[in-house]
This record gives structure tokens, C-alpha cells and sequence, in this order.
């Protein structure tokens, strides 16, 4: 069973409903329609008063610039002050909240209380415990062992205590860091912050330990690490060379922001593998993963043209209809093949498109299919939307916020009718002030028509831009096919 995380409203309009979360997801509260708890006749609520981001068994409460603010266990969590307006309290930057077992949250009248479930593991070996051996197999701090290690660490004459978790890379014991009950590898926040900027250096690290323990791996040390490609929130990405062969390829390098178990890997490298089944010349090729220790590293195809971001930025900040149209288009064809097998990318953006061949044969390929929401599912990838999913915001349709466990392929017709918006204006759907909560943008911000930005754009292009880019998902294309369609009759 994996870590849960239970929502249960104690008193108010709404006492005795209960949400629970088992995987990453995210939480509303307010007075609007689309907020999972709706209070629209208590005055001391706001339009969306907080938002709560679950990624089991941790969760971040973030107060989304409310008039009354948000008391956690009795102290107030942001709220705007006397005489300020809702757009005016959503430019200050609010503190988020980390939120443990047994945390009571509390808006107007509505009070909740926070349970975290662990899940019943044998810390030695990470075998589920049967309900009904629980008791018997009951450890310290809220864990388990297995009759089977129980009797291995009696042999042994150990003390009875499990065993401490360390850091990977500097060996300091981080069990309080982590949380009760959570074993596996783990790297600490200190070090996570020096290798922030060279997540490889810690690589070769993890890699050692994994060949001295005979784990199977990648070879990196047959590639030569050349240059940093670029970095967002979930890891870097490197050109390298193959030795022998000359092959270029790019590795990209993710560290998990929690404690790997075994069974958890598994499960992730096994929908990894999922992804090989994506072959289409608009899609970058995935070649090979593998992982060590708390990091996860992949082989991909290298697209030497760069990604569209940076396209952009020789072109001075946009790029011609002209030039903008044909990646639009080659990039749609490779979405309408991820979609039509189910795949949702989530993650659109010009630094998602890469681009290979010469400038008068270019081709446009998406990166990343699948891969960050993988790394979400598995549970790796920490707090992303109230922590380091910045660059993302610009390109995220508001059901990403509202209803973010169950985006579909409509959702990408959001994120790329934003991407083809922002290569030929150099401006984003949405106007993002300095300081602003982007939260706070995506859920109220207005949509400015594309012609408002470029009166250039014509008439045909700016109506499928504009139809794709709705806030209301029934009223856009409902998928990359018609999204292509569409844009190739106005072209």
C-alpha cells in the first residue's frame, strides 16, 4: 500500500467529508464552483481561498492571497491586509505551509484535520505487511519488520532498532529528514542544494556505489560529458560523447527529492520503459535509462538545433509566422501520435520542442513525453507546483491547478496553442506581473487575444490560436488532431 494522506472536515457547512490521496495530486478550497470543497455562503472564505498540494505522504499548503488568510494549527498562514484587493494581495509572495500528521487547518467555519498513512513495509526489506500481521510485526516510530528480518537481526544480536537512513552523499544520518517509516535511498537537502547546479558530479557518485554492489547501470564512464544542454526543476540535461563510437547523444539526470525503495523503482523503470514504444520522427527518441542510488538518468536522442526557446532568443525574443508555423505543425503531428496512445505530455513549452536538421530542413521534436509526469506519479518529484515549477506556469491551463490528477489531451492544446502564441508575439497568454502568485494568475488571470499582442497575426491563425487557448476545456480543439487540422485550414 502506498503512503496516504486524508483530508477529514471536522466542523463546518461540510463536517464529516473526507478526501483521501494516494498519489500526487492537487486541493482547492473556496467559494468558486470548481474548488473540490465549495463554500460559497461563508463570508470568511475567498474566491480560492487555499490551495493544497498533495504528493503523499508530504503535503504544502499555500494561501492563495485570501482576505481572512489561513490558520494551521491555530497560526495564520498569509492573508491580505486592510484595504488591499485581491489582485493587490496576490503580488506579495505568501509563505507555504508543510504539513504533517494530525495539522488542523482551519478557513471560516471549516475546520479539517491532516492524517498521513504510512505504508506497512519492513524497513529492512521493503515487503508489505498483511494487515492482519501488523501488530505482530510492529517496529519502532511507526514501522514494520518482517518475521524473516526480525529473526536475521536477533541472530546478528543487533539492538532493537531499525536501521538509520544516510544521506548518499555525505553519509550523515537524515531519518528525521525523511519522515517515520520512510526507507530507501535518499540524498539530503544540504547536499541536494551544492549539486543543484552539477547533478552529475553526484551521479558518478551514485554510479560507483552502484557497480561496487553489482546494480545493473548504464556505463557512463564510456561517455565523455561535454556541455550542460540545460536544467529545469526536475534535473539537467548533458550533451555527451561515446568514446569508442563518437555517438552524441544527451543525458538527462533527475534526482528524487524523497527516499527511493526498491519497489517504488521498479514501478517507475517499468512505465519508463513504456515510453520506448514512442517512435515517431517528432518525438525525441528515448535510447536508454537507468538509475542509481536516488538518481534516475536517461539516454535520449541529441537534437543539435536546440530547443525553440533558444531559437527565440537569436531571433531576438520571437520568431516569423513563417518560421514559427512549420515547428507548430511538425510538433502537433508528433502529440496527435502520443495521444492517440494515450500519452498526455503535460509539460508543453518552446524548451520542450527541439529541433534538429539544417535551418532550410529543420524538424521539430517534442521532449520529454511522458517523463515528468512518471516521475510525479512515482512520487519523486516533491512539490513541484508550489516549488519549482516556474517555468512551466506560463504554458499551464487552469484544469492543470483545478483538476490536476485527471488532465487529459485537452490540456495539451492549452499548453501548445500557448507555445505557437509565445514563439511568434514573445509574450505569454496570460499577463504575469513581477512578484505575482502564479497561482493566482492561472486561476483568475484573463486570457489577451492574440491580435491585442500582434494586430499582424492573420485573422484565420488568431481565431485557432485563440479557440485553443479557452479556459474552459469543452470549448477548445479536444485534441492534438483537431488542433492540427484547424491550423493547417488557417494557414
Amino acid at each position: 500500500m502506498p503512503a496516504r494522506l486524508k483530508l477529514m472536515i471536522t466542523e463546518g457547512a461540510k463536517q464529516g467529508e473526507e478526501f483521501v490521496f494516494d498519489e500526487h495530486d492537487t486541493f482547492l478550497l473556496g467559494r468558486m464552483p470548481d474548488c473540490h470543497v465549495c463554500l460559497p455562503s461563508d463570508g470568511c472564505v475567498s474566491r480560492h481561498h487555499f490551495m493544497l498540494e498533495v504528493n503523499p505522504p508530504d503535503a504544502r499548503l499555500r494561501d492563495l492571497g485570501s482576505l481572512n488568510g489561513t490558520y494551521v494549527n491555530g497560526k495564520k498562514c498569509g492573508g491580505r491586509e486592510r484595504g488591499e484587493s485581491p489582485e493587490d494581495g496576490a503580488k506579495r509572495k505568501y509563505p507555504e505551509v508543510d504539513l504533517r500528521d494530525k495539522d488542523e487547518i482551519k478557513v471560516g467555519d471549516t475546520v479539517m484535520q491532516v492524517s498521513v498513512e504510512l505504508p506497512a513495509e519492513c524497513v529492512e526489506c521493503g515487503t508489505a505487511i498483511p494487515e492482519a500481521a501488523r501488530e505482530q510485526c510492529a517496529w519502532v516510530g511507526g514501522t514494520y519488520i518482517c518475521a524473516s528480518c526480525r529473526q536475521k537481526r536477533i541472530a546478528a544480536n543487533k539492538p532493537k532498532a531499525p536501521e538509520v537512513v544516510r544521506c548518499q552523499q555525505c553519509g550523515k544520518d537524515v531519518s528525521a529528514e525523511v519522515g517515520p517509516g520512510q526507507r530507501g535511498d535518499y540524498v539530503c537537502d544540504a547536499c541536494r542544494q551544492k549539486v543543484q547546479a552539477d547533478p552529475v558530479a553526484l551521479l558518478k557518485v551514485l554510479l560507483e556505489q552502484a557497480r561496487q554492489q553489482a546494480q545493473p547501470a548504464i556505463n557512463i564512464p564510456d561517455y565523455d560529458i561535454e556541455r550542460k544542454l540545460g536544467e529545469g526543476g526536475m534535473g539537467a540535461v548533458y550533451l555527451v560523447r561515446h568514446k569508442k563510437t563518437g555517438q552524441r547523444v544527451a543525458l538527462k539526470v533527475m534526482l528524487s527529492k524523497v527516499a527511493v525503495n526498491e519497489q517504488s523503482r521498479k514501478g517507475f523503470l517499468r512505465e519508463i520503459e513504456t515510453m520506448r514504444a514512442l517512435q515517431h520522427k517528432n518525438i525525441v527518441e528515448f535510447l536508454d535509462h537507468g538509475s542509481a542510488g536516488g538518481a534516475f538518468y536517461f539516454l535520449l536522442e541529441y537534437c543539435e538545433g536546440g530547443s525553440v526557446d533558444t531559437l527565440m532568443e537569436r531571433r531576438g525574443g520571437r520568431l516569423t509566422l513563417d518560421e514559427a508555423a512549420p515547428i507548430t505543425l511538425q510538433a502537433l503531428e508528433g502529440l496527435v501520435y502520443a495521444h492517440e496512445r494515450g500519452f498526455v505530455h503535460r509539460d508543453l513549452k518552446p524548451q520542450n520542442i527541439l529541433l534538429t536538421g539544417t535551418e532550410k530542413r529543420r524538424t521539430a521534436k517534442i521532449a520529454d513525453m511522458g517523463l515528468a509526469k512518471s516521475f510525479e506519479r512515482a512520487g519523486y518529484s516533491g512539490n513541484t507546483m508550489t516549488g519549482s515549477y516556474g517555468g512551466s506556469f506560463p504554458f499551464m491551463a487552469r484544469e492543470q491547478v483545478t483538476n490536476f490528477r485527471y488532465v487529459k489531451p485537452v490540456s495539451d492544446v492549452w499548453s501548445m496553442g500557448a507555445t505557437f502564441y509565445n514563439m511568434i508575439t514573445g509574450q505569454y497568454p496570460r499577463d504575469f506581473r513581477r512578484g505575482q502568485d502564479p497561482m493566482e494568475v492561472i486561476l483568475h488571470g484573463e486570457i489577451v487575444p492574440v491580435r491585442k499582442r500582434d494586430p499582424s497575426v492573420p485573422k484565420l491563425v488568431a481565431e485557432v490560436i485563440d479557440r485553443s487557448l479557452t479556459n474552459n476545456a469543452k470549448d477548445r480543439y479536444q485534441d492534438a488532431e483537431e488542433l492540427r487540422r484547424a491550423l493547417e485550414r488557417a494557414l
